[in-house]
């Protein structure tokens, strides 16, 4: 029951919203990737840190998506007006 609740969430989602969405998924992604290079290049030092919270990962990954949101919405929101005219038309 809850997937077709969500096929039919996803399928009432506007082009935009799904835009809007997939903007996110990926800059939350590049976060996660800053996080696992992190972890990679520098394990001694993000062991101690390990140790006391998690958060620090968490902490990160939402700054690279929130910097990214917002850096990129003017280019995000241009093309979402492109493709609503090319709609259009």
């Amino acid at each position: 029951m809850p997937t077709q609740v969500a096929r039919i969430e996803q399928s009432e989602e506007t082009q935009e919203a799904r835009a809007r969405r997939l903007f996110d998924e990926m800059a939350r992604n590049i976060g996660r990737e800053a996080v696992n290079h992190l972890k990679t290049m520098y394990p001694h030092i993000l062991s101690e840190q390990a140790h006391h919270s998690k958060s620090w990962e968490t902490s990160l990954v939402n700054t690279v998506r929130n910097d990214i949101n917002w850096r990129m919405r003017p280019l995000l929101m241009a093309m979402i007006a492109m493709h609503n005219e090319w709609e259009r038309e």
